[in-house]
């Protein structure tokens, strides 16, 4: 097999590549993209139909591509992965040893997975004995259903199926040779971040966001016309879009890549020495600088990758978004089982007489198989369109809950984006006019407020009261307030002190500043004791009213 089209098809994208197959070099001959079909994606399951069908025939025709053996790449969530450590056997040894313990790795029903694995390393223990290191993948099997149902609808075979996460390994390791790197490859909606160690997998995770959100931002902005998808991406890719609203959108993308390397830099004591930015994402000007800035490192676009020479094919394009079908031509992990190897007879010579009888048996044998072979295959038939019926009705039944739960989903990711963006609209100010009415019914009747002055953490007043006592009610007050941390008063001033039996001035009034510290801001200090029911005063309640 010379040629292979390696494919994989996003929730946004349907990516085509038609390439060598399984060679140390591998030349890209065709690249295309088109948009996927809405509704025939969901985490990775294909709803398989003719509106998908017809959109990847049409791709292939408008681009004269003939080949008929795909290797398809799966992404989802639903994939399970476990790196697990076994004794050094021989390689095709491997596959039954892990299938002996896969019940070990994945406490499901096995029945309903294809296992798949990759040998990612080899280990040495300090007296000489070797294990190999291995990512083990379980995949459902309704999964890869849907992927030979597709190749056989387009009239193609299926030569392998891959994990996206091992095709993008098999590039990687290409490119990296010592130490520790990274590669962060975003795409529309999903980010699949793998850590190299001395070109082993150290660590493989999926963030479930990807560049979908600032497009569809950016869709929404008049500032930039309010674009359609198609466009929105040009725009990314063609200047530096990077406001503060789109920086906003990709808030969980880096947040959560983030938290990858930070668990990565705690649990193996070791820091990356190289990351690179690839995908949809690697082409959108800016973003890598916005990943750099929060992961404290330098994080470049991923524009060659050593001995594949794409960069030939891919002259006026990246290769970028296309790294997943590049990678599953190169060593995918199968998912198909193998066939048994055809047990060869030994023939013997026999007679004309036996040569006779034979003849006589076979052609008995021969009819009376056919008869039975045929009754049984009108009963395997009955029951296999029984069954069929069956599954298409509840598929029916069933239609309705998948609508639902595929809606509540996207409430609920709707919902947590709009809870993000108020939390971080709030401030503690937000309740000012509700304070200042409380005032007004809690307060001292003599109060006179000179000055007011408020900010996040609090509200300074310059006031005065009749008298001490006027002052003290007014700090307890103040401490009823649900909103209330803490009151300091500073700077009093007693203007009705009285001389010789007389008051020194007209309306003897005391003056001070009172300081009120909000919960939660950024100078709350340890909460107060409440007083006990049977308290008069607390203790610097006393000290005013001394």
């Amino acid at each position: 097999m010379s040629k292979i089209l390696g494919i994989e098809i996003g929730a946004s994208k349907i990516r085509i590549c038609e390439e060598d197959y399984k060679t140390k070099n591998p030349r890209v001959y065709c690249s295309v993209s088109v948009q996927t079909p809405q509704g025939t994606v969901n985490d990775g399951i294909l709803n398989v139909n003719e509106e998908l069908v017809s959109v990847i025939r049409g791709a292939l025709q408008e681009n004269r591509i003939k080949t008929k053996q795909i290797v398809f790449s799966m992404s989802s969530t639903k994939i399970a992965s476990r790196e697990i450590v076994i004794p050094f056997v021989k390689e095709n040894k491997v596959k039954d040893l892990i299938k002996a313990n896969a019940s070990d790795y994945f406490p499901v029903d096995l029945e309903q997975y294809e296992i798949g694995h990759s040998i990612v390393d080899t280990l040495e223990n300090e007296n000489g004995t070797k294990q190999y290191k291995a990512l083990v993948y379980a995949v459902p099997k309704i999964m890869t259903a849907g992927y030979f149902q597709l190749a056989q609808a387009m009239g193609c075979n299926v030569a392998a199926l891959d994990y996206g996460g091992n095709s993008i390994y098999q590039i990687l390791r290409r490119h990296c040779d010592t130490g520790v790197q990274m590669m962060v490859k975003v795409d529309e909606n999903a980010t699949i971040v793998t850590i190299l160690q001395n070109q082993a997998v150290a660590l493989q995770r999926t963030v479930a966001y990807g560049v979908d959100d600032a497009v569809f931002a950016m869709m929404e902005m008049e500032e930039f016309q309010k674009p359609g998808y198609e466009e929105a991406v040009r725009l990314f890719k063609d200047r530096e879009c990077m406001n503060d609203e789109i920086r906003q959108s990709l808030s969980y993308l880096i947040n959560g890549i983030a938290r990858i390397v930070d668990y990565f830099s705690r649990n193996n004591g070791v820091a990356i020495e190289k990351a690179y930015l690839s995908g949809l994402g690697g082409d959108f000007k800016g973003l890598a600088e916005l990943i750099s800035n929060t992961l404290e490192m330098p994080l470049e676009p991923l524009r060659d990758i050593k001995g594949l020479q794409l960069e030939k094919y891919f002259k006026e394009k990246s290769f970028g978004e296309f790294l997943i079908c590049i990678g599953a031509s190169l060593s995918p992990l199968g998912f198909m089982g193998e066939k048994e190897k055809e047990k060869k007879s030994i023939q013997l010579m026999p007679s004309e007489e036996e040569k006779l009888k034979v003849a006589v048996l076979f052609a008995v044998s021969a009819f009376i198989g056919a008869a039975a072979l045929a009754a049984v295959s009108i009963i395997t038939l009955k029951a296999a369109k029984d069954e069929n019926d069956r599954l298409n009705n509840r598929i029916t039944e069933l239609a309705e809950a998948e609508v639902i739960y595929k809606d509540y989903l996207q409430q609920k990711y709707t919902f947590e984006k709009l809870a993000f963006f108020e939390s971080n609209t709030v401030t503690l100010n937000n309740d000012l006019v509700h304070f200042i009415e409380e005032m007004q019914k809690k307060m001292p009747a003599s109060l006179n407020v000179q000055a007011f002055n408020a900010d996040l953490n609090g509200v300074s007043l310059s006031v005065t009261v009749a008298d001490k006592k006027e002052a003290a009610k007014l700090v307890q007050e103040f401490r009823t307030f649900e909103s209330v941390a803490g009151v300091e008063v500073t700077g009093m001033t007693d203007s009705g002190a009285v001389m010789d039996g007389e008051v020194l001035e007209e309306e003897p009034k005391v003056s001070f500043t009172v300081q009120v510290l909000y919960k939660g801001g950024a100078d709350d200090p340890t909460p107060l004791p409440e007083p006990a029911d049977n308290a008069g005063s607390t203790a610097a309640d006393d000290e005013i009213l001394e």
